[in-house]
């Protein structure tokens, strides 16, 4: 049986994250979980959207009840109707205004809710810029630095060369 440690475990289990340091490795894992909650967010907008479509679409609903009402009301002035007929096409009247006005609190509503969540999407895009430019620096810095350790073997070799070829005379 092949004992294999944690740490070539790992290796072996991300050839992605092979060459990374630990650093990079902790940036990597909080992009991944900053890109999810992005998604999560966005996911919530989206939904947040759809309801307010719904709202709208019953505001519409009710606006054409009300017109509906009022002209059914309307009618009734050109012919003799008695007066429970005409008080309750009234009641039908403000019935249907009031339910109007609901509705449209509840629209009121939706859209702020909708304008929370794209403040939430925003939040959650600017985290994950805010870990990919950093992630991007740090690569940088990185490089810089094994551009920096790679220039001074070079002079390193090219010094001891440089002895050498005084020494052979």
């Amino acid at each position: 049986m092949v004992r294999v440690s944690g740490r070539a475990r790992r290796l072996q289990s991300s050839p992605s994250q092979r060459g990374m340091t630990s650093k990079q490795k902790r940036i990597s894992r909080v992009i991944v979980h900053r890109e999810k909650e992005l998604d999560k967010r966005v996911v919530e907008l989206g939904n947040a959207r759809a309801e307010a479509q719904r709202v709208e679409h019953a505001v519409k609903r009710e606006e054409e009840r009300i017109a509906l009402a009022t002209a059914e009301r309307d009618a009734m002035k050109a012919h003799a109707v008695s007066a429970a007929d005409w008080r309750e096409a009234n009641e039908w009247l403000d019935s249907r205004r009031r339910s109007h006005a609901v509705v449209t609190k509840e629209l009121e509503r939706a859209n702020e809710h909708v304008e929370a969540k794209q403040a939430h999407v925003l939040d959650a895009r600017r985290a994950l810029k805010g870990v990919e430019l950093y992630e991007t620096r740090l690569k940088q810095a990185e490089a810089r630095a094994e551009d920096k350790a790679d220039q001074k073997l070079q002079d390193e070799l090219a010094r001891s060369r440089a002895g050498q070829k005084r020494s052979e005379p």
